[in-house]
């Protein structure tokens, strides 16, 4: 049996985590006076040697290869016996041996045995051990397969929902159906998905394709749903439907020919709410015959959790996009509402005290009046037109004195209310003049923070505080999320941990520090502070 190189277990590792195999061999040897225990697999995996608990010349390191399994458990006493494997126990100072062949639906996959330096040093209980180790290694490099299998789906779904189904992409701007289908098209591992809406003519509309080979050109076709049986199932009881599309069935013809490529092996039918009456469906295609068996519920499951993050995020952009459009819709009426405002006082005000000191100016003129006491109805008019022009120009002009700091808690607010999150706002009161520079950073840094808190805490409550100490502004920000890993806030090649820096760099422009730590109570500490005021030099960029 052709075996790679071993992996021995050196002394002195409990620390570290050992495999399934590493585990199976330890545990025969704990009550075995067997000088060293092995298990080699004949497909290329690392064979296992591990040294028994009394110390003999016998270096695991000196096992070598190991020749084919035997057809049956194997025993070599004082170093009696013929063929390969009495000649290998021979070649190595070998006396006692036991060897038992590891099968699998009838093939010799593997070996599993023990050896000792000492002739008669393995008992009956031994060999019992190993027949028993034997079965055991199958089904534990079994669980090993079926759990790499697990974390591999997890790392994928993990991509798609972190890659593929940014948060930060649907906050800033909604994304459409074609870019969600695209972007879940690169990130799963299939051969192709759509997206489809159920519109309200009962019909289902694909609206987005992505992946390798999509069946159709891209473009919208719509389908009854009456004739599509199995997508109103999925709608209707609100879980995954796989279709085995490699086994002919009349059951499946109108999905088939509807929604799936000629090829495709395997489909499936993933339902999610795009808000409160907007039914869609995931469909994945695979074409690939060798992952047609990957559709188990374990996969099944994590693709419906994928398919609700689609959901979740068209709903939360759509509430930000409503927000969005209220608050211009808000703005709009207030502008309407001060433009009003400013013509009211410039005609009526300023109209009337302007012809007042007309007619001031025509008495002084015809000497109907004393000039000093005209002078003083003079000055008392021009004063009330300066005062009446500056309200009507304040008034006009009310919008752009909206502060940073005014719009960042609008901001919080509208982001944290998306996600459920209760934001509380306190601000020291203070007559204190601000730059306009360091309110404009300033706020940068919430609106950032707020995004972190919104993209990664799982927060539902956040605390922001302003205050000003002499000469400096200060902001503190906490949330009761789950808090970070200092892996997590570390700048990595994807792309994370860029946010914090440009946070850092913002206020250093401005003389100011930045800092971010684990809470004592639970969540995340931020804490920006600045100047004041700024000097000619740093207030160059």
């Amino acid at each position: 049996m052709a075996v790679a190189p071993y992996a021995s277990v050196p002394d002195g590792e409990a620390e570290r985590d050992w495999s399934p195999d590493e585990i199976l061999v330890s545990t025969i040897l704990e009550r075995s006076t067997a000088d060293v225990g092995w298990l080699a697999w004949g497909d290329g995996k690392d064979a296992v040697v591990v040294p028994g608990v009394a110390r003999s010349f016998l270096n695991p390191a000196a096992i070598g290869e190991f020749p084919d399994p035997p057809p049956s458990t194997l025993v070599i006493d004082h170093g009696m016996g013929s063929g390969p494997w009495a000649l290998w126990c021979r070649a190595r100072g070998i006396l006692s041996c036991a060897i038992s062949p590891i099968s699998a639906h009838g093939t010799l996959v593997g070996v599993v045995g023990l050896a000792s330096v000492h002739g008669g040093g393995l008992a009956d209980f031994d060999i019992d051990r190993l027949q028993l180790a034997a079965t055991l290694a199958v089904h534990a490099r079994t669980y090993e397969a079926r759990l790499a299998g697990a974390r591999r789906m997890f790392d994928e779904v993990s991509r798609t929902m972190e890659s593929a189904l940014t948060l930060d992409r649907a906050l800033r701007v909604p994304p459409t159906y074609r870019e969600i289908a695209r972007s879940v098209g690169e990130s799963l591992d299939v051969t192709y998905c759509q997206i489809a809406v159920h519109d309200a003519n009962d019909a289902l509309t694909i609206r987005g394709l992505g992946g390798r080979r999509p069946p159709r050109k891209a473009g919208i076709v719509a389908w009854p749903l009456t004739t599509l049986k199995h997508c109103a199932r999925a709608l209707g009881e609100r879980h995954g439907v796989v279709l085995k599309l490699s086994e002919y069935a009349p059951a499946f013809e109108p999905e088939r020919l509807a929604l799936f490529s000629p090829t495709t092996k395997v489909g499936l039918i993933l339902p999610f709410f795009a808000g409160p009456r907007t039914q869609c469906l995931l469909i994945i295609g695979e074409e690939r015959r060798s992952r047609c068996q990957a559709m188990s519920p374990e996969r099944v499951a994590i693709l419906e959790l994928v398919a609700s993050r689609i959901g979740h995020i068209l709903r939360m952009s759509r509430r930000l996009e409503y927000e969005r459009m209220a608050e211009r819709r808000r703005e709009r009426r207030l502008t309407k509402e001060r433009q009003h405002v400013a013509r009211e006082v410039h005609d009526q005000i300023g109209q009337s005290l302007s012809g007042l000191l007309v007619q001031i100016r025509y008495a002084m003129t015809k000497g109907q009046a004393g000039p000093d006491d005209l002078k003083v109805m003079e000055d008392a008019a021009r004063s009330t037109i300066q005062g009446a022009r500056s309200l009507a120009y304040g008034l006009r002009n009310l919008e752009r004195g909206i502060g940073p700091l005014e719009n960042a808690r609008s901001y919080a607010e509208t982001m944290l209310r998306a996600v459920h999150c209760t934001l509380l706002w306190s601000e020291e009161r203070s007559d204190v003049r601000v730059a306009n520079k360091v309110l404009r950073e300033i706020a940068r840094v919430l609106k950032e923070s707020v995004n972190n808190i919104v993209r990664h805490a799982n927060a539902n409550a956040v605390r922001i505080r302003i205050q000003y100490p002499p000469g400096r502004i200060r902001v503190m920000i906490h949330d009761n999320g789950v808090g970070f890993s200092r892996k997590e806030v570390s700048l990595t090649r994807e792309g994370r941990g860029l946010g914090l820096l440009g946070n850092r760099e913002r206020l250093e422009r401005i003389s100011g520090s930045f800092g971010i730590r684990r809470s004592k109570m639970g969540g995340t500490d931020v804490v920006a502070e600045a100047p004041v005021s700024l000097n000619s030099k740093n207030g160059k960029r």
